[in-house]
């Protein structure tokens, strides 16, 4: 009884002493958001596996199951599996022509569509609301239940295609549904579980920088409580029993808190993430809960751990000293001079090896020079910082600014400091770069057809033809297009000769709207002469762009049995062409998937479209880390700046202006983190120099690092402002006790 008693009055002395000791509060809020990002860290990790797991398992109950594969099963269905896109993001559908009335069907799905009907699922059917096309695929029948889509959110639908979009020839047989099929959906579009999860890490590190700063905020005060307790015989348990008493409440709410969006998607039903527009399933989180759980007790569990591991009593021989260390001192200077060398070693060293050879020696050395140069980046900070402390405590002499005078030298005498206060600054601008390089994935191929793009709009459209089409129904649904639209058709050169050009044949009409000449002779001409669409055009589909052949001719005779290369479409005006309305007929009026109008480059963009899609995830997961790394440096520079002013509290006194707090959080605050911002941005800049390959669209973003840049550029200003208040604050209630 007795020893539950001791167990329990010290933890009520833990709890007492956190609310009095100085900057209590502010320990007790930083270690709250800690545990709570540390458990949002966890549980979105959990999440992630829930929500690939759901994707896998519903996937694999609705792929298609074809005749082929299973002999011994009767063919229920004719079904093509195909792609469409909408709001430039593809996605895959399914058109199926059951059998017979009893044909099984798809999971979410209760009944086959009629034909010229469909089942869309509701993203699909919302999207295609809002673009004033709801009927695109044939009359909304019913909509797919949320256990036939891989997502919430995914864009998918089965069709079932009118007699004339029937193709039975090139349809394949089917037997059903379920594992062992084909997969399609989100599956065939989305990253791989490992990528996302790298993405993860721009919120798990920050938080556990943050977890590190607020477990040891005040740590002067309660290092000197252990080395008493110590002194009085307490052992590590009492010491312990101490610490989880001022943290226990703090840390177990913020682990509450922080599972508390998991939790909350699990009781209240799927959620749409913010700016992202991904769904996530309650379903599939529901699987997980136990793992949910564990997540929010892993974390309170780890901080707490935290809390009386780095709480031990010194040891004797260097408690005894309250000398600064020569050794510390010395390291740190090492660690700035290796810094500029280590920096220049990543860059030039692993570009020395052969990469067909060395690629993942290469790819080793690169990490571990980044991991290098930013832990050696803050030293040089400091460093550097320290070396201008006397400059600027001899310029405070000439402006009688006493801040600057007080910083200068309280920088020159604690480079350390400096350090770990511009330690965040420069992990966040680094780590951003170097995630936000391994997720850029804009090609070469996506930039051109981006220009092209830029230039023509959609003025020009290539028809390509899929299918084994006859030739007079092609010529019969091209024979309704759009007035004011003209074709012509592209016929490679038989010889593949790379110097030959290609041959345009259209009609007159169609030949003068590109200011091409119209002849029933073949002819050849420069391309520059012409309108700007036949160049686009060549670009896409020709081996020579600047010369063209051109011959007044159908573009689809009848007595030819050469087929075109690709059919073009060209506005007379120079306007967009009404691009769905093409589609939709080409669409309705021939089977399935045979023919498709895009333009030109735009299975380059679509492609590219989809890694932007995936690296918007980066910015997610980015930006909330970003401001955990700062939170984290605000914390670390406003407890650094509390402690450093009460030493300097008497100075008010002395001089009468509280406001020389202002001056003196400026220099020691707010100009070591701006320098260390613009030599972080530097390093950024150079470190992503071995990894951009313009070619394969990898490129380091301007805009991502300026954005970052800025924003802790405004946290730097705020963290000024918030430590000069506070120390205005501390300095209204010191006494002097003998000082």
């Amino acid at each position: 009884m007795k020893h539950n008693s001791l167990s329990w009055q010290l933890l009520r002395m833990g709890r007492a002493a956190g609310k009095r000791v100085g900057g209590g509060r502010a320990r007790a809020v930083a270690l709250l958001l800690a545990t709570a990002v540390v458990a949002l860290g966890l549980t979105s990790v959990v999440a992630t596996y829930a929500a690939y797991d759901g994707i896998e398992q519903r996937t694999n109950a609705r792929s298609v199951q074809f005749h082929d594969a299973h002999p011994d099963r009767p063919v229920a269905a004719l079904a093509k599996p195909t792609f469409d896109e909408i709001g430039g993001r593809q996605f895959s559908l399914v058109y199926a022509r059951p059998l017979s009335g009893h044909a099984p069907l798809p999971p979410g799905v209760d009944h086959w569509p009629a034909p010229g009907q469909a089942l869309l699922s509701p993203e699909l059917k919302r999207l295609l609301q809002e673009e004033g096309a709801p009927d695109r695929y044939g009359t909304v029948a019913g909509i797919i239940r949320n256990e036939g889509l891989a997502s919430p959110g995914e864009r998918y639908a089965y069709v079932n295609p009118t007699d004339r979009q029937l193709d039975k020839q090139r349809a394949f047989p089917i037997v059903g549904f379920g594992s062992g099929g084909m997969p399609t959906g989100d599956v065939r579009f989305i990253a791989d579980r490992g990528k996302f999860l790298t993405a993860l890490y721009l919120l798990l590190l920050p938080a556990a920088v943050l977890v590190i700063v607020a477990v040891r905020m005040g740590s002067a005060g309660r290092d000197k409580r252990t080395a008493l307790v110590s002194a009085l015989g307490g052992g590590w348990r009492h010491r312990a029993l101490l610490n989880l008493g001022e943290a226990a409440v703090p840390v177990v709410s913020g682990a509450v808190l922080g599972t508390l969006p998991a939790l909350a998607v699990q009781a209240i039903g799927d959620v749409r993430l913010p700016w992202i527009n991904y769904w996530l399933s309650s379903s599939d989180l529901r699987q997980w809960w136990g793992a949910v759980a564990a997540s929010g007790l892993a974390a309170a569990i780890g901080v707490l751990l935290l809390v009386c591991l780095v709480h031990r009593p010194a040891a004797r021989r260097r408690s005894r000293s309250t000398r600064l260390s020569a050794g510390k001192t010395r390291a740190l200077h090492w660690a700035a001079v290796a810094c500029p060398i280590l920096l220049f070693a990543t860059v030039w060293g692993p570009a020395q090896l052969d990469p067909s050879h060395y690629a993942d020696l290469r790819m080793k050395l690169y990490n571990a020079g980044v991991v290098a140069v930013m832990a050696t980046l803050p030293c040089a900070v400091a460093v550097g910082a320290a070396a201008l402390g006397p400059s600027l405590a001899r310029w405070s002499r000439r402006t009688g600014d006493a801040g600057a005078l007080i910083s200068g030298r309280h920088t020159a005498a604690h480079p350390g400091v400096v350090a770990r206060l511009v330690a965040g600054v420069s992990i966040a601008l680094v780590l951003v770069s170097q995630v936000q390089l391994k997720n850029a994935q804009f090609g070469e191929n996506a930039k051109a057809a981006q220009a092209t793009a830029d230039r023509v709009g959609h003025s020009v459209l290539l028809v390509n033809v899929t299918g084994d089409v006859p030739r007079k129904r092609l010529k019969d649904v091209l024979g309704h297009l759009p007035a004011g639209t003209e074709m012509f058709a592209v016929y490679r050169p038989k010889n593949p000769d790379a110097s030959v050009p290609a041959r345009i044949q259209g009609r007159c009409q169609a030949l003068r709207t590109l200011q091409l000449p119209c002849s029933s002779q073949s002819t050849t001409v420069t391309s520059r002469s012409a309108d700007q669409r036949l160049t686009e055009t060549l670009r896409w589909v020709s081996p020579v762009i600047d010369r063209v052949e051109v011959q007044q001719a159908p573009p689809l005779p009848n007595d030819s049995s050469t087929a075109p290369e690709r059919l073009v479409l060209v506005s007379a005006n120079g306007q967009d062409l009404p691009q769905e309305r093409i589609r939709q007929l080409l669409r309705d009026e021939l089977p399935v998937a045979a023919a498709i109008a895009d333009p030109p480059g735009a299975e380059w963009l679509v492609g590219a479209r989809e890694a932007v899609a995936h690296g918007k995830w980066v910015v997610f997961f980015g930006v909330p880390g970003v401001l955990i790394v700062a939170l984290a440096v605000a914390l670390a520079n406003l407890a650094e700046f509390l402690r450093f002013s009460r030493k300097v509290a008497p100075l008010s006194v002395l001089t009468g202006q509280r406001k020389i707090y202002y001056s003196t959080a400026a220099w020691a605050l707010l100009g070591p983190l701006l320098a260390s911002i613009v030599s972080s941005v530097i390093a950024a800049s150079w470190l992503a120099a071995p990894q951009e390959t313009p070619a394969d669209g990898i490129e380091l973003s301007n805009g991502v690092l300026a954005t970052t840049a800025g924003a802790l550029a405004v946290l730097a200003l705020f963290t000024w402002w918030w430590g000069a208040r506070a120390a205005v604050r501390q300095s209204r209630e010191w006494r002097p006790y003998g000082e």
